[in-house]
């Protein structure tokens, strides 16, 4: 064989690589989820006034609890991804306006600083 046929094997194996490890709509979504309950848990983190009163303490702990799942309500129906076959998109939608805030390839997500400025309003 000659340079030119490893070359165009080597391309069409890498192609091949992408295509299959391209993430799905789950993975984008988890990925989404990680980044807001580690922003929600910093935020509770710098309001957290350690109280000694264990039904205040009981009061925080649910109210974890029912953000995180609100959390995750916001994100089911806000977040879908774009497949293209060798990569994919995670995309926003809010407010009936669409944003692309990540993309997926190689079965990671990698999320933009985007996502950063929208938590944070």
């Amino acid at each position: 064989m000659k340079t030119k046929h490893y070359a165009i094997l080597g391309i069409a194996l890498f192609l091949t690589i992408l295509a299959l490890t391209n993430p799905n709509q789950e993975i984008h979504k988890e990925k989404v989820k990680v980044k807001l309950n580690e922003f929600y848990e910093k935020e509770m983190a710098k309001n957290d006034n350690t109280s000694p009163n264990q039904f205040s303490q009981a009061g925080k702990s649910m109210g974890m609890i029912l953000a995180k799942s609100m959390i995750n309500m916001v994100i089911d129906n806000s977040i879908s991804s774009s497949n293209y076959i060798l990569f994919s998109t995670t995309d926003v939608t809010w407010e009936g306006k669409t944003k692309t805030v990540g993309i997926g390839v190689l079965g990671n997500v990698f999320l933009t600083s985007n996502i950063d400025d929208a938590i944070k309003k």
